[in-house]
Parts: structure tokens; C-alpha cells; sequence
């Protein structure tokens, strides 16, 4: 059964901890996922995360990007295919008609190298190369994990030999009351976005804006009861457009003009998450397939089983498919470009 500090292809996947005095972190570079977020709670630690509690779960029946690095393309891309200084590219089809978080081979297979690692931070850094699942160019990437008091940062850099597709996030699974203690739904979230970008019976972007006003999905200003939004709204599972404040925020839907507050979250026990980011978008999911029968040997781990809502997923991106819609912030990476994307969870306790 492999461990933590065994070698896959030669290459040894070790567990890290990072620390302060309210909240710890497990990282692994077995797709620079994260496996336990613990946030001090009134003298007791509370695991916020879904995730395994060894190397032999994340290889054996685990599920694709949880709570790891996605990529190259979180989301989707419509007909796994798209075209790019002339030339056609043909990605794998892993979600119906379309290519899914990078395929079924994505950053979360990957093992990262740990370039430096201390209490408080771990940098991993991954090459991944010219056509790996069907992407252009050679690009090699980092990622640091930092943890700063009660937040945890998320710094991505990128650069590539060759004009590609680049949008990177982590698909982290949270639930504030613990990983353990039942479902989100007594969970009150905020988003601060005035629209979601429109999908169709594929869940492939149609390059339309859904105005959020007057619906129940509209989550701004209030905190809002996951399970009034879920009985009114539906499951959630969108990519909402990040809105700017201001007067003229209408004006600035989805534009990366600096670091904002992107959602909120609180649980009855009195921990709170607030996700702020320099992207233009977040995508919103309630956790709707946790718990499919169909998939026994995925959902549960360090002692919980999973069910349907035991996780909350919030994942600052690009708005996806950008590469198909020009109205969309471009995810095109070139030669001359760093790709910098930087998010952090800020962790409070009552």
C-alpha cells in the first residue's frame, strides 16, 4: 500500500504541514493538493476540507481534483477542441462533449517537486509538456501555498515556450462545521457577482451573460441560506461573474483590475471564510453529485463518509471557455507572459 515518502516514477510524494497559531494546512505535491485545512475553534481543531488521509486513497478510487491544483484549463472547453494562431488543437473529451479541468491526466495526477518549504509556506513547481493532453507548449508552472495567520494564500506563475490555454484554481471541497458534521446547507454564503456565465444542456458555455437580478441565485450584499437558495434556485453549479464596487460597477463586471472580496461563507458553529481574489470569476458549486452511489470508493475519507451538499466548492478562475468567446477575459498564455494569479481564504472564528 503506498505511503507518504513512497516514490511514484521515481519521484518521492511526501505530506507537509504548514502552521500558525489558528490554522494548519496538509499539502501534499501528489497534485499540489491540499488534504486537511484545521482552523482553531475555540480550543479545538476543526478539519474544514474533504480529502484522503493517505497516499493509497488518492490512488486507489480517489476523486479526480479534490481539493488540488487544476489545469491546465479549470472548467470546461467546448468540444474539447479549439484554435490558436492558426493551428487546431484537439484536447481529450472527458465530460460528455467537452474537455474538463485539464482531462483525465490534469495537474491533479501530476507530481509537483517541492522547490522550498518551511512552517509557514511550500512552493511546488511542475513542467508540463508540449502537447500533455493536447495543450501547446511547454509550460512550467508554481505554485506556493502560504499560510499567514488565519489566511491561507494561493500564488500561481506560469510561463510557456509556446502560445497556450492557462487557468488555473483549486477545486477545494469545504465544510466549515468539519469535514465530518453533515451537509452545507445551514451554511450562509455570499458571492459578490451580478451574473453567471450561461450554460447550455451540456454544461458547455454559451458566451451569454445571465443577469443574477431578482433571482434567487443573486447573492450578493446579505448572507444568504444555502438551503433556501438550493429549494429555490436549484443545486448550484456556475461560474459567477465577479462585480467590482463602485458606483459604476455595473460597468466592471468580470474585469481584473485588482484583488476583491469574491464570496463569503459562515457556519452555525461560528467559523467563517471569506475568498478574495484577483480573478475575474468564481465558480460556485454546492456539492450537488457528492455521494453518487455509483461511486462507492470515492466519497469518504479520515473516518467520514460523504453525501450529497457535504461540500462547498468556491474556485476563482477565469471565466471559462474564454478561449471560444471574445467578450470573456482571454485565457491565451505566450512566450512574453508570466501567468500570475494569486487567492487567499481568510479564516475567522466567533
Amino acid at each position: 500500500m503506498p505511503q507518504w515518502g513512497d516514490k511514484i516514477d521515481g519521484k518521492e510524494v511526501v505530506l507537509r504541514t504548514l502552521r500558525s497559531d489558528s490554522l494548519e494546512v496538509d499539502v501534499t505535491n501528489f497534485g499540489a493538493t491540499l488534504s486537511a485545512v484545521r482552523v482553531l475553534n475555540k480550543s479545538e481543531w476543526i478539519d474544514v476540507l474533504l480529502g484522503y488521509e493517505s497516499l493509497d486513497r488518492y490512488l486507489q478510487g480517489g476523486k479526480p481534483n479534490f481539493s488540488s491544483a487544476v489545469g491546465r484549463c479549470a472548467n470546461r472547453i467546448a468540444g474539447g477542441t479549439f484554435d490558436l494562431d492558426g493551428h487546431t488543437y484537439t484536447l481529450e473529451k472527458n465530460n460528455g462533449p467537452n474537455h474538463l479541468h485539464g482531462g483525465t491526466k490534469g495537474f491533479w495526477q501530476e507530481i509537483f517537486e517541492v522547490v522550498s518549504y518551511n512552517d509557514n509556506s511550500i512552493t511546488l513547481s511542475l513542467f508540463s509538456p508540449d502537447g500533455h493532453m493536447g495543450y501547446p507548449g511547454n509550460l512550467q508552472l508554481y505554485i506556493t501555498y502560504e499560510v499567514r495567520g488565519n489566511e491561507l494564500h494561493f500564488s500561481y506563475e506560469g510561463k510557456t515556450d509556446q502560445a497556450t490555454l492557462l487557468n488555473l484554481t483549486n477545486h477545494g471541497y469545504w465544510n466549515l462545521k468539519g469535514h465530518h458534521a453533515g451537509t452545507i446547507l445551514d451554511h450562509k454564503l455570499m458571492v459578490n457577482a451580478s451574473h453567471t456565465t450561461a450554460v447550455d444542456e451540456n454544461l458547455t458555455i454559451t458566451g451569454e451573460l445571465n443577469s443574477l437580478k431578482g433571482t434567487a441565485a443573486d447573492l450578493r450584499e446579505d448572507l444568504h441560506l444555502i438551503s433556501d437558495v438550493v429549494d429555490q434556485a436549484g443545486p448550484l453549479d456556475a461560474n459567477y461573474c465577479l462585480t467590482l464596487e463602485g458606483p459604476d460597477a455595473s460597468e466592471k463586471v468580470g474585469s481584473k483590475a485588482g484583488e476583491l472580496l469574491a464570496a463569503r461563507v459562515e457556519a452555525p458553529n461560528g467559523i467563517s471564510m471569506e475568498v478574495w481574489t484577483d480573478q475575474p470569476g468564481i465558480q460556485v458549486y454546492t456539492g450537488n453529485f457528492v455521494g453518487l452511489p455509483e461511486h462507492p470508493d470515492t466519497w469518504h475519507g479520515k473516518g467520514a463518509k460523504w453525501h450529497k451538499f457535504s461540500g462547498l466548492c468556491l474556485e476563482p478562475q477565469l471565466w471559462p471557455d474564454g478561449i471560444h468567446h471574445k467578450n470573456f477575459p482571454s485565457p491565451i498564455l505566450r512566450p512574453d507572459e508570466t501567468y500570475r494569479q494569486h487567492s487567499w481564504h481568510v479564516f475567522s472564528t466567533q
